[in-house]
């Protein structure tokens, strides 16, 4: 396990300079956020609604901001992972089904980031074989964790938080590069919302917010508590700065996409895996912009990979009770993404990987309002963090983007089950492009979803109670 958790040793200053105590656990959970299934959510919101998202994905990014910045400070204060909080802090029923809200968005993340890489080579080389490329991109993806853990926990942490910056600036001055007059619009503050652009809107939540990174983020940063020579006023300033800086550098990426992808979207919009294709080709004009965003995906993934494991280990534990060895954690999440991915392709092709990448997001935005609670809950507790707990006007700015994503839910709910919109006349199987989630499930999982918020609103903590 030394490979893998090689980047607390960064958390703990176990680095060439202190700055990496907190820009590395930053970098590694930013890297969450840079698989190729939320690059074509942001093309085909911007090829579908133009600029009409811009505010509101901006909203979701500072949300992110937030939530991983209260979970870092959970950590640090308490010395102890927000899953081992839950586990004090909830009962066993409601400690499970958070448990499955993080489980699933984990398996999700795997899917999407090996799914991702498989469509990335089909732009790159043009591959008609799916399947070939998926058991590559396994195969790839799998060894880097392997190989790190014949190495140093020092040096592969070093490793770790090296190629997490250079994937994450490689990037963004390649996007910069690629689209050096990429234009703003000055409507961007008024928002337009319609029924039609409700999916993309939850596409776009589940992109910017992902629930088990808040466990993975705690679960990291938690050796500081013992870290002596600096206050923790000064690691809490670290790392948000740090946060901001790599979730900027995130924003900075969609927008670019999002605003490339409505200019081009006058000539093509993403319906489909052909035009989503053609809208990316016109996206990345430079001709090298394709093998360097191939070697992104690679990259990314490894580091996905990572903090999947962290993640799968933290929430096993504590929130399920169940202490699994390595390979466990290692593989089950892979041979589930491995499964689903080739079923996708054999059934339907390239097309049913795109659409794969569309739907893993939503469900990733249907866990985010219970998940977010216990953050809000626990780093605004007294008797938890003690003098520092967060202040009054962040704890009014977490109940904002607590609202922001019950609501984003609602309207996804309400179009879903009393809407006409094209993509849900989709869902229902109305039309003959029908979607890959059954309608029945999706209306299940939201609703069950907005009801488990709506009473984790009302359920305080067995502190508070005590």
């Amino acid at each position: 396990m030394d490979g893998v958790r090689s980047i607390e040793s960064l958390a703990a200053g176990d680095a060439p300079h202190n700055s990496f105590r907190t820009l590395g656990p930053a970098l590694v959970v930013s890297m969450g956020y840079l698989d190729f299934g939320k690059w074509l959510v942001a093309v085909e919101a911007g090829s579908r609604f133009g600029y009409d998202l811009v505010l509101l994905v901006l909203l979701f990014n500072l949300s992110a901001i937030l939530c991983q910045y209260l979970s870092s400070c959970i950590g640090i204060v308490t010395g102890k992972n927000l899953a081992e909080i839950c586990h004090q802090e909830y009962n066993q029923k409601i400690c499970v089904i958070l448990g499955l809200q993080a489980g699933l968005s984990l398996l999700t993340s795997e899917l999407t980031m090996i799914a991702g890489i498989v469509v990335g080579f089909n732009l790159v080389f043009e591959s008609n074989d799916p399947i070939t490329v998926v058991c590559l991109t396994s195969v790839v993806v799998n060894l880097l964790p392997y190989t790190l853990s014949l190495l140093s926990m020092r040096k592969a942490g070093m490793f770790n938080a090296y190629v997490s910056g250079f994937t994450l600036v490689c990037f963004v001055l390649g996007l910069l590069v690629s689209h050096p007059k990429t234009p703003v619009d000055t409507n961007v503050m008024f928002p337009k919302l319609s029924g039609e652009s409700a999916y993309s809107l939850m596409a776009l939540l589940g992109t910017n917010i992902i629930v088990h990174n808040f466990y993975t983020h705690s679960s990291v940063v938690q050796v500081q508590r013992r870290f002596q020579g600096h206050t923790l006023g000064s690691l809490f300033h670290g790392h948000f700065f740090s946060i901001l800086f790599a979730f900027s550098g995130i924003f900075l990426v969609n927008y670019i996409l999002l605003s490339s992808a409505a200019d081009e979207s006058k000539n093509t919009m993403a319906l489909n895996f052909q035009d989503a294709r053609q809208l990316m080709n016109q996206v990345l004009t430079n001709p090298v912009a394709p093998i360097v965003l191939l070697v992104i995906l690679i990259f990314s993934g490894h580091i996905v990979s990572v903090t999947c494991i962290i993640g799968s280990d933290v929430i096993s534990e504590n929130l399920f009770g169940l202490k699994l060895p390595l390979f466990a954690h290692h593989l089950l999440p892979k041979v589930f993404a491995m499964i689903a991915t080739i079923y996708h392709a054999k059934v339907a092709g390239f097309e049913g990987l795109y659409q794969l990448l569309i739907v893993c997001p939503i469900v990733q935005a249907m866990l985010l309002p219970s998940s977010v609670i216990p953050v809000f809950r626990i780093s605004s507790s007294r008797l938890l963090m003690g003098r520092y707990r967060i202040p009054l006007y962040v704890q009014i700015l977490s109940f904002l983007a607590f609202l922001l994503t019950l609501f984003t839910n609602i309207i996804f709910a309400a179009e879903v089950l009393f809407g006409d919109s094209t993509w849900t006349n989709d869902l229902k199987g109305n039309t003959e492009n029908p979607m890959l989630l059954p309608y029945i499930v999706v209306v299940l999982v939201s609703c069950a979803s907005i009801g488990f918020a709506l009473f984790l609103a009302v359920t305080p903590l067995k502190s508070a109670c005590n």
